[in-house]
Order: C-alpha cells, then structure tokens, then sequence
C-alpha cells in the first residue's frame, strides 16, 4: 500500500506565529474602539454647547493599547477637563476667579465664540476710562462716558460691559462614560474581527 505524508511544518509554524500575534490582534481591536469612541465624544461635545471653540470640540485624548498593555484609555485632556468635568460629574461652572463668580458679557467685547478673552480683558484693565467696581448694588466691568472734540456727541452715563453673576451648578450632561461603554458594547465586537481577519491574512501567506 502506498502511504503519502503530509507536511504540516508549515502551516504549523503559521499557527505558532499567530499565537505570537494575539496581543497585536487585541490591541489593533483596542485602539480602533478608542478612536471611535474619541470621534464620538468629539462630536457630542460640539453638539451640547453653542458656537464652542475649537479647541472645546479637541477635547479628548487615548492612550493607546500596546502588546505589552492592553488598555487603550479614551479621556478629557487636563486643560478642558478643568472646566467640562462639571458638565459629566456636576457641580458648579468651572471659574478662574478668585470670587468663585462668573463673568458675563455685557456690552463688552467677546471673540467670535461670544467668550471673553484673557487679551480683552487685560486691554480694558490697561484704559482709564474703564474700571472695576460695583454701582447701584451691581459688580462688573464698567465704562466711563467719554467726549472727543467740541463737536462729538458727549456721552452721559456708565456703560456696563461686564457683570459678575453667581456661579449656578451645570444643567448640561456630557453623558461621557455612558457614550464611551455603548460604543464598546456596540461595536467591539466588529472591532475583534477586522483585527483577527487581518492577523489571519498575514500569517497564512
């Protein structure tokens, strides 16, 4: 009887390569999560507030998985998450003054975000005609009348260009935490898969 062999070394060296490439596998499928989860959050952030600046809507960041640690992490950078933690966690409008109160435009200048600016603010501390101070029970920002020329028309009264309110908790919600684990749940699943059919096609060439 004849007997024919069948060499396995290859393809058995192919299965031992691909034992080698689960953790590349794992954390391909982790990152690729991570990401759409980032772009999710992104995207939400932009949809909750009005008119945000770019860099609110460049809010999050991952650390990526690695074969060595399998854990890719979806999170708000330090600077952004001083001021958006309230809007996931609650509590009160994040404030950099030392009052705890808000500063809110009046008739004062904004950027084109209707925010104001650091640069604004230390351009009107630098007039004369504008100061700091509290006028008929109301604390702000406040201008001068001014007149130039004989022939200007001469204004009469202050010009309240910034007022400080209390500082009320947030009414809005991120909802980060229960995005990101949807996202997970939803679509880790499709990740593994692209991630395995892709060791798949390298280690059987």
């Amino acid at each position: 009887m004849n007997s024919v062999k069948l060499d396995i070394t290859r393809a058995s060296a192919s299965l031992s390569d691909l034992q080698k490439q689960i953790p590349f596998m794992a954390a391909t499928a982790l990152n690729d999560v991570a990401f759409q989860v980032q772009r999710a959050e992104n995207e939400a952030i932009g949809g909750i507030f009005d008119n945000p600046r770019p860099f609110t809507e460049r809010a999050t960041q991952v650390e990526k998985a690695t074969k060595a640690n399998l854990e890719a992490v979806v999170s708000l950078r330090p600077a952004q998450a001083k001021y958006l933690n309230p809007y996931e966690d609650g509590g009160e409008h994040a404030s950099s003054w030392k009052m705890g109160n808000l500063l809110v435009p009046v008739d004062g200048p904004t950027d084109k975000y209707g925010q104001i600016t650091k640069g604004t603010l230390r351009r009107l501390r630098d007039r004369k005609d504008v100061f700091r101070g509290t006028v008929n029970g109301i604390t702000g920002i406040w201008q001068r009348p001014s007149s130039k020329g004989r022939r200007a028309e001469k204004k009469t009264g202050l010009k309240l260009l910034f007022v400080w309110r209390p500082n009320d908790n947030v009414q809005k919600r991120l909802d980060f935490k229960e995005r990101g684990e949807q996202i997970v749940r939803t679509n880790g699943p499709a990740a593994i898969a692209k991630a395995l059919q892709r060791v798949l096609a390298t280690a059987f060439r």
